[in-house]
């Protein structure tokens, strides 16, 4: 989902908060009764295959889920994570694909499949990178999802944020009113991120930023965060008398580049609007560093998700 690293979106999913506990190496699922699940979550009953597009060929293919999942968790965490965060990352990209189908129309409206390879748009998907270890964390897995109200958790996931993860509202406020259980949480990624991440300066030439909030924000030179989230991120950026949301403004200008909206501090120097901010990603749901932090603790997937993602629960669709 980044909805993901994005930045991609990805788009993304969530998590488990009856069973933080594990049987063996495997966070305890409990077996939907159908009478209590939604008609969309039900009807996995077995492994489906989905359509996915992709980007570089144009073309597009079937592939089961199961190894579609391990082309995405290749991509978007890698093998030198621990296990146990691969398996929370394995069941976070599960749900969030089946969500995104589901409840979003996956890319149906724009490439007419399911799913997208394109980070951007739906899940970084790489299967060249799939090794023994990520097999091994998506089939320990297989077939679990994160459900709440028997409905598919909207399980987003992103790199690393400053102590403390997003609300829906704060990352993807168009899907606020779908997922309001998910809610900041204390994090602890920061400590094992990539230096880049911690504490990051991105100049933007003024011309870029003036064409993207308009003729009304002036010469930028009070350009100021007007406005917080409750994790402390930004939400609205104020120039003159133009406005536009963080979010909209870090899309515009490349989620790759201006890394996320945790800004601490914007100002004009020469010919370029500074920002100065920490974290990467979107800040909603699971803090891939943060549970790397968690399992180097001895957390297993389970109680990774749980932190995460408080009012959900791990549900077995299928074996």
């Amino acid at each position: 989902m980044n909805i993901r690293r994005s930045q991609g979106l990805l788009l993304a999913a969530v998590l488990v908060c009856i069973a933080g506990i594990v049987i063996g190496c495997q966070p305890t699922a409990q077996k939907p009764d159908p009478r209590k699940m939604s008609p969309e979550v039900a009807k996995y009953d077995q492994e489906p295959t989905i359509s996915l597009y992709r980007k570089d060929t144009k073309s597009k293919e079937e592939v089961k889920l199961e190894e579609y999942l391990k082309g995405v968790v290749a991509a978007e965490i890698g093998p030198k994570f621990p296990m146990e965060a691969l398996k929370a990352q394995a069941i976070i990209a599960r749900t969030g694909t089946l969500c995104l189908i589901e409840y979003e129309n996956g890319t149906r409206d724009k490439h007419g499949t399911d799913a997208s390879d394109d980070h951007t748009e739906f899940q970084a998907y790489n299967e060249d990178l799939i090794t023994d270890k990520i097999s091994k964390a998506v089939e320990a897995t297989r077939g679990q999802v994160l459900t709440i109200d028997g409905k598919f958790v909207y399980a987003m996931f992103h790199s690393v944020s400053n102590g403390k993860t997003a609300s829906m509202a704060e990352g993807f406020p168009k899907l606020a009113d779908k997922a309001p259980y998910i809610v900041p949480v204390e994090t602890s990624g920061i400590k094992l991120a990539p230096t880049k991440y911690k504490n990051w300066t991105v100049k933007v030439p003024v011309s870029e930023v003036k064409t993207i909030l308009g003729d009304k924000a002036g010469d930028l030179s009070d350009i100021r965060v007007s406005k917080r989230g409750p994790s402390g991120r930004a939400t609205v950026i104020t120039a003159g008398q133009a406005s536009i949301p963080a979010v909209d403004l870090r899309q515009e200008i490349g989620f790759d580049r201006l890394y996320s909206t945790a800004i601490s501090d914007i100002s004009v120097k020469d010919n370029y609007v500074v920002f100065k901010g920490s974290g990467w990603g979107h800040g909603v749901g699971m803090e891939q560093w943060g549970a790397m932090a968690m399992a180097k603790e001895g957390k297993k997937a389970g109680e990774i998700l749980e932190h995460y993602f408080p009012k959900a629960q791990v549900t077995q669709l299928y074996k």
